[in-house]
C-alpha cells in the first residue's frame, strides 16, 4: 500500500516538525494537533536523541549535523530548500538525501540499520509543491529513489522507514504500532484545499506515470481492494471522477498517478503522426510558463552520430545533462518520424535569447536531426510539413519562422545555412512548394524544347529506368555533338 501527497507550497499555512521523543502515536498527534498532513519524520538513537540532523523553532536538537548531507531546511513553508545550511534556518532535518540539485544520487548515503527492502517514507519537492511518500511495500532506497525521480522530484530525502513507516494523509492512512521521535506535519488553508497539480480532473484520456505501474481499486479510494493494475505508460479512459479518483473500465485508479494526454493523435499533411514524450514536470529544464506560439524557430541538432534520431534526443532531453544545460525545445524531426517534448503553450530554452527573450517565450522550437544515417532532405521535409500544421493550428505566417541564428546569432541551423539558396529552399518547402521540383521541370521543358527529350510528363515523375537514363544521355550527347 502507498501513500503519495502532492501540496502546492503556497496552499500551506504552517509545515512543522512536532516532537514527540516516542511518546505519542499517530492517532493521538492526529487528535492533538489537528495537521491536515502527517508523517513519520527523522531517525533517532537508542537512547531516543535524534540524529543526523534536527532542528526545531530555532533549537537544535540533533548533534550537529553532518555537513556534507543536504537535508531540508525553513522558516516558513514557501521557503523550503534543500540545503546542508542548518544554521541558516529555524527549522532543518536530514536524513538520507537521495535526490540532491535534480540529480538522483548514485550511491545514497545509509547505514545497514537503513538498508535492504522494507517500508519507506520520504519528503521531496515537485516543481512549486512539497510532496510527501509513505508506503508499505517492502522496496530498497534505490528503489525509492527512482520512483520519486519517476514523479518529478527536484530534491528528495528518505525519511526513518521500516517499521516506523506511517502516515495519516488527509484520512488515508499506513499504520504502524511504533511511536517515534519527531513527525511531518502539514497544515493547509482552509480556502484552498491540496490538489495534485499534475492531475487536471476531467473525463479524458490519461498515462500511467509511475515506472512501478499503479493499483486498480474496486471503489475510489484505499480502503478498497485492489482489481489489478495498470502498466508504466499505459493510457486510460477515465470515465467519472470522485474525490481525486477516476473510473475507468476495469476499476478505480488515484487521479494522482495519471497525466492527461490528447485523445485523438496529431498527423501532418504528409501522414507523419507527431508522438507525445514530454519531458517530466518540476525538471529545471521545463520551465513552463506561458507561449502565445506567434512563430517558429528552426534548428539543427549538431549531432552526427549514428542513432542520433528523434527518439535519442527524447530520451536526452529528459536525463540530467539536459537538465544541467537548461536545455529544451519542442519537437524533435528526423526522416521518419516527430517527437513532442513540451506543450506548445509552454517555454521552453532553444534560442538563446535568455529565459525571457522572446525567441524562448513566443516561438515553438523545432530540431532538425543530422545523423549520419539519416536522410537530411527527408528530414527537412518531415520538419516542413511539421511547420505547416502548426501555421494552421497557430495561425502565425510564414515570415514567422525563423532561424536560430535570428535570435542569437548562432549558426544555426548550420546545414541549411551553408547550403546556397538553402534557407529559401526550406522556407518554399514550409510553404508548401517544393523548389527542387520546379527546378527539375523546368529543367525538363528545357530539354524538350531542344528536342532532347519527349516523354515530358515521364521525365518530371521523378522515376526513372536504367534503360531511359541511358537514352537520355546518348540523345543529349548527340545534340551536344551537332552544336
Amino acid at each position: 500500500m502507498k501513500a503519495v501527497a502532492s501540496i502546492p507550497l503556497s496552499e500551506i499555512s504552517r509545515l512543522a516538525i512536532v516532537v514527540t521523543n516516542c511518546s505519542k502515536t499517530l492517532a493521538q498527534v492526529k487528535e492533538e494537533r489537528g495537521a491536515d498532513y502527517i508523517l513519520n519524520g527523522g531517525m533517532w538513537n537508542p537512547d531516543g536523541t535524534p540524529c543526523r540532523g534536527l532542528k526545531v523553532d530555532g533549537k537544535l536538537l540533533s548533534a550537529t549535523p553532518w555537513g556534507d548531507l543536504a537535508g531540508y531546511g525553513w522558516d516558513i513553508p514557501r521557503d523550503l530548500a534543500q540545503t546542508t545550511d542548518w544554521q541558516g534556518y529555524d527549522n532543518y532535518i536530514a536524513t538520507s538525501p537521495l535526490i540532491v540539485d535534480g540529480k538522483p544520487l548514485e550511491h545514497i548515503p545509509y547505514d545497514s540499520a537503513q538498508g535492504g527492502r522494507r517500508p519507506r517514507s520520504a519528503m521531496g519537492v515537485v516543481g512549486d509543491s512539497l510532496l510527501l511518500y509513505c508506503s508499505s511495500d517492502s522496496i530498497t532506497p534505490e528503489q525509492l529513489r527512482d520512483q520519486l525521480a519517476d514523479r518529478g522530484c527536484s530534491s528528495a530525502m528518505m525519511l526513518d522507514s521500516g517499521g516506523s513507516t506511517q502516515c495519516d494523509f488527509n484520512g488515508q492512512t499506513i499504520q504502524a504500532e511504533r511511536k517515534v521521535h519527531n513527525w511531518i506535519c502539514v497544515w493547509v488553508k482552509k480556502e484552498a484545499a491540496p490538489k495534485p497539480p499534475e492531475s487536471e480532473e476531467h473525463m479524458g484520456t490519461y498515462r500511467v506515470i509511475p515506472s512501478v505501474g499503479l493499483n486498480i481499486r474496486s471503489g475510489p479510494g484505499t480502503s478498497y481492494g485492489k482489481a489489478g493494475a495498470y502498466a508504466c505508460g499505459t493510457v486510460v479512459e477515465v470515465l467519472t471522477i470522485q474525490d481525486g479518483w477516476g473510473q475507468t473500465a476495469k476499476g478505480w485508479v488515484s487521479m494522482a498517478y495519471l497525466e492527461p494526454v490528447e485523445a485523438v493523435q496529431r498527423v501532418t499533411d504528409t501522414g507523419i503522426a507527431i508522438q507525445m514524450d514530454y519531458i517530466p514536470k518540476g525538471r529545471k529544464n521545463r520551465p513552463g510558463g506561458t507561449n502565445p506560439a506567434d512563430g517558429a524557430s528552426i534548428h539543427e541538432t549538431g549531432n552526427f552520430a549514428e542513432g542520433a534520431d528523434a527518439a535519442a534526443h527524447a530520451s536526452w532531453l529528459k536525463g540530467d545533462d539536459a537538465e544541467a544545460k537548461r536545455i529544451s525545445y519542442h519537437y524533435t524531426v528526423d526522416d521518419h518520424s516527430i517527437v513532442q517534448h513540451l506543450p506548445d503553450s509552454e517555454t521552453a530554452y532553444h534560442a538563446g535569447d535568455g529565459a525571457d527573450g522572446p525567441g524562448n517565450t513566443t516561438t515553438i522550437g523545432i530540431e532538425i536531426c543530422v545523423n549520419k544515417d539519416g536522410d537530411f532532405e527527408r528530414a527537412k521535409a518531415n520538419a516542413a510539413s511539421l511547420v505547416r500544421l502548426l501555421m494552421a493550428e497557430h495561425g502565425f505566417p510564414l515570415d514567422k519562422v525563423v532561424q536560430h541564428n535570428h535570435w542569437s546569432g548562432k549558426d544555426c541551423p548550420q546545414t541549411i545555412r551553408a547550403t546556397p539558396d538553402g534557407w529559401e529552399t526550406f522556407l518554399d518547402l514550409c510553404d508548401g512548394c517544393d523548389l527542387e521540383q520546379t527546378k527539375l521541370e523546368d529543367a525538363v521543358d528545357t530539354l524538350a524544347s531542344a528536342g532532347i527529350l519527349t516523354a515530358v510528363d515521364y521525365w518530371k515523375g521523378g522515376a526513372y529506368s536504367t534503360s531511359n537514363v541511358h537514352a537520355l544521355l546518348k540523345s543529349m550527347a548527340a545534340y551536344v555533338r551537332i552544336q
